[in-house]
């Protein structure tokens, strides 16, 4: 068996794709900002998952929005093949391997792994908590009020982000694989 690496990378912090300019962004405005992170996963064997209820999507996007402050998930070519023609999304297959001459759907198709890289990438809010003065309702006082968060705050909670999501995708990939009996259970 193949071995599966897995690697999680920000991609941008506040719509910047230079991390040091969107992380600057916050520090210029006292105020927390959000990011994407992209994982990607090699060497899956082909035939994990299912058609509906435990497609690969499913499985991973269940586990990967159990990490606070994720919002978001696409795969592969994800919200941007809303803007595509079938005949430009459709990955076509190029040889009995299942290599295909591009990956917008991400390496699953029907929900079951195509042998193809893995790709998806999550959104990340910014944190709530941040010095910066805001409005909200006070129970106690019957009242819009303002308020400030004080201590020490994530600017970004984006930068944690990668290594978590690494974990929880090794979790759901060795879970399908053990389902699919591509891997032993140890007793």
């Amino acid at each position: 068996m193949q071995q599966i690496d897995i690697q999680a990378n920000i991609l941008e912090i506040g719509g910047e794709k230079d991390l040091e300019a969107g992380l600057q962004k916050a520090i210029d405005q006292k105020d927390s900002i959000g990011g994407i992170v992209e994982c990607r996963a090699n060497g899956l064997p082909v035939g994990l998952g299912e058609h509906f209820f435990d497609s690969v999507e499913s499985v991973l996007s269940h586990a990967v929005f159990s990490i606070p402050a994720i919002k978001g998930i696409e795969f592969g070519a994800g919200f941007a093949g809303a803007r595509m023609f079938g005949t430009e999304h459709n990955d076509a297959i190029l040889d009995a391997t299942g290599k295909t001459s591009t990956n917008h759907a991400g390496g699953i198709v029907g929900g079951i792994t195509n042998g193809n890289e893995l790709v998806f990438r999550v959104v990340v809010k910014p944190t709530s908590s941040t010095p910066r003065e805001q409005q909200t309702w006070n129970w106690d006082t019957n009242q819009v009020e303002s308020f400030s968060v004080k201590g020490r705050h994530d600017l970004c909670i984006a930068l944690r982000v990668p290594v978590v999501l690494e974990a929880v995708t090794a979790m759901v990939l060795a879970d399908l694989m053990l389902m699919e009996q591509k891997i032993n259970k140890i007793l």
